[in-house]
Parts: structure tokens; sequence; C-alpha cells
């Protein structure tokens, strides 16, 4: 079978009223700024409606049937960030390596490149005349952006390779992703500093443009505060919120019971007790009996 006759069939979409809207699909995006955590502002290309549409579409036709390494944590269905920190939390030294313009750097021919390589990953044809059309549809200029549906499975299908190559490197390491940030964790001293120029040997060879940012690599151990995706890996080898953190929430849930609380911080509450549940139930235990069990069960309902 055809993709033609497979979107026909499947979504009722003309395969020529898609290629007439893939020409120039790049334009039909809302471009927008957010605040980054460090102060800067981050670029948002958000698809239009029908754009978003298609893009679905190519998520689960095509690129949902492509694999994805099992030291990835991030948009993986049933997979939390606990998860992530689970993983190292037994280990004394831990290194965080971030990809600098991340999405941005996965380009058009790295997907050709993807999917030309899995073509028998599917029971339809796909044509390079397809793989064209894919790619002006999940791509804007030629590049993944952050706000495209499609942009975290692919980036995730794309690094297969080098997530089994940074996995492979020593059977004394713990390797993990979370989307662009690289976990590598050992309880042998002085290890990990082989790390970054392994990585960047790698990266020299691959079919991918990616850069490590230097700025962001951090070393760390049990005798320093150890984070991952913003949860902290306590001395006892478990997973916590982190004590500021525990410390703006008993603020938080103080403020909320004597009704003095702005309608943004009751949002964020909210949902934030709903994190801490599912990552430190025994805070919520805390929490219950220092403002009483009435209280907390109304923020997590």
């Amino acid at each position: 079978m055809t993709l033609s006759k497979l979107l026909q069939e499947k979504f009722d979409l003309n395969y020529y009223d898609l290629y007439l809207f893939s020409i120039d699909a790049s334009k039909k995006y809302k471009t927008y700024k957010i605040p980054k955590r460090n102060g800067n502002k981050r670029t948002i290309h958000h698809p239009s409606k029908e754009l978003k549409k298609y893009q679905r579409i190519f998520s689960k036709l095509i690129f949902a049937k492509l694999p994805v390494h099992k030291c990835v944590h991030s948009y993986k269905r049933g997979i939390s960030i606990k998860d992530l920190a689970l993983r190292h939390k037994d280990e004394r030294f831990l290194l965080r390596v971030d990809f600098k313009d991340f999405f941005p750097s996965l380009k058009s021919k790295s997907i050709r490149y993807l999917l030309e390589k899995n073509l028998n990953a599917y029971d339809f044809k796909l044509t390079s005349d397809d793989i064209t059309i894919i790619n002006s549809i999940v791509c804007r200029y030629g590049s993944l952006t952050i706000g495209a549906p499609t942009s975290p499975i692919i980036s995730n299908a794309i690094l297969y390779d080098l997530d089994s190559k940074f996995n492979s490197f020593s059977k004394d390491i713990t390797y993990s992703r979370y989307a662009d940030d690289l976990y590598f964790s050992t309880n042998k001293p002085d290890i990990l500093k082989n790390v970054i120029p392994f990585i960047k040997q790698v990266l020299a060879d691959y079919f991918i443009n990616l850069q490590i940012n230097e700025d962001k690599n951090i070393y760390t151990s049990k005798k320093r505060k150890r984070m991952i995706t913003g949860l902290v890996l306590t001395s006892d080898n478990k997973v916590s919120i982190g004590r500021e953190k525990k410390n703006q929430i008993k603020t938080l849930v103080y403020q909320y019971k004597k009704g003095d609380i702005s309608p943004k911080n009751l949002k964020y509450l909210k949902g934030y007790m709903s994190f801490i549940q599912s990552v430190e139930d025994t805070f919520i235990t805390s929490l219950i009996s220092k403002y009483n069990k009435e209280t907390i069960d109304s923020l997590l309902n």
C-alpha cells in the first residue's frame, strides 16, 4: 500500500491537497517568546491548527513506529522524571551534559536519513517524495521547532544510535537522557572526566550537527547537591523535591489555609501538589500532619 492510499483510507486526506499545503507549511506557525528560568527568552514556533493535525497524523503513522532507546526518559508515556532520578540515585558521582539548540539542530536531511534507514518499519511503501512532504510538514524551514507536537518523538528516534553509543561507553557508568540533557553517574572516582571527550569524539563523526553547551556541564557528587531535572538525589539515596522547594510549598499551603493566596499561586500549588504526590508522598504525609488532612485533600482534589 502507498502512503497516498493509506492517508485517503484512514484519514480521508487527499495526497495532492497535502502536497500543496506542504509547499508553504513553514509559514504556518505563530512565533512568540516565553521566559526561561535564567531570565532569557525561549522562542516558540506554534503550528497552525491544520498543520498540527497533519503533524499528529505523521507522528502516529510514521515516527511512533521507530525505536527509542530504553535509557531515554523524555516524551515517553508511563515514564516520569522520578524514574529518571531513580536510575541514578545509588551513584556517588553525577555529570549532566546539555546539548545546545537541540531541536533547531535536528534538520530535515537527518530525518530523511532516519526514514530511509527504517523503511522496513512500515507496512506501506514510503517514497522519496513522501519523505519530502513529511519533512515539509514536521520541519520549519528545514529544522525541528519547539512547539510542534512531532519534534519530541522525532528527536528520540533520531538519537537512537547516539543513545546506544553513550550507554555502552562504560559498564561502570549509568547513562540516561531527558530531551537535551544527558546524565552520567558512577561510583568510581575520576571516571566521569572521560565522558565529555568521548561525547565530542562521537559527535564529530555523527550525521547530526549537535554541540555541547559547555556553560551547562555540571559535575557533582554526594558531598554536594545532586540534581536531575529539578529533583534532588539525597545523601541516603532517595529522590526528593528538595529543601528549598519544600519550604516554598509550606509557605503556599499556609497562605491557602489562611485564605491569603493569589489565584496564580493557588493554581501553581494545586498542580505541584499532584507532582509531589507522585515523587515524594512522604512529604504529603508531613503536610497533612502540619496543616490537617482536609486542607491537603482539598489541594490534591
